[in-house]
């Protein structure tokens, strides 16, 4: 995960269209998430200007926990608003790669096959393109009901793996996540709306 530290300094329109492009040429580049944090108080318009430098149409909006919809696109961006909570979540992301090393051959046939029951229809929680997998995962919207116990016990698996090897962070107020939606695997639970926190969210495709 790439970390960009801002120190909270006044930002001129050049430092941020090269920090806009800066992200935006990287998040196709394989398994790349960037963290902005301690940005100045028009973290709002820094926040804007990357989503409209990487990717279109852009869709505002508060961060639904259990959107289906959030798979289909290349990109997401969050941009907390505010970080006064009982509980300190921290973010856990976790790259496709690190999870595949750490599961067997039949553990990646059986996520590759089109059983599991999203709420748009069955489909794969693994994919290939291109030579590189990209993974369709939230625990909550897979209708588990008619799955084998072999495809129940993988699926626990993955979850607990996102958590144990998954890289940690705290989203600070004004502090911006952007990653690749495809390769970067990201816990939703800790960009919901409960316990006082609140997020904005873009969901992007690539230009």
């Amino acid at each position: 995960m790439h970390i960009i530290d801002l120190q909270n300094e006044k930002l001129q329109h050049d430092r941020v269209s090269a920090i806009s492009t800066s992200v935006s040429e990287n998040l196709n580049k394989d398994n790349f998430g960037c963290i902005i944090k301690n940005t100045p108080i028009n973290s709002l318009d820094l926040f804007k200007t990357i989503c409209d430098q990487v990717g279109s149409p852009i869709t505002e909006q508060y961060f639904a926990v259990s959107s289906e919809d959030s798979y289909i696109h290349d990109v997401i961006a969050h941009l907390c608003l505010n970080s006064i909570s009982e509980e300190k979540k921290q973010a856990v992301l976790c790259n496709v790669d690190k999870l595949l090393a750490n599961l067997s051959d039949i553990d990646i046939d059986i996520l590759s096959t089109p059983i599991f029951e999203f709420s748009s229809g069955k489909a794969a929680v693994l994919t290939k393109h291109e030579d590189k997998y990209h993974l369709r995962y939230n625990g909550e919207n897979i209708n588990t009901t008619t799955l084998l116990h072999i495809a129940k016990d993988v699926l626990k698996k993955l979850e607990n793996l996102i958590h144990e090897i998954g890289e940690q962070y705290f989203l600070n107020e004004g502090d911006l996540l952007v990653i690749n939606n495809h390769r970067i695997v990201h816990s939703k639970s800790n960009f919901s709306n409960d316990s006082g926190r609140s997020f904005k969210s873009a969901r992007l495709y690539y230009k």
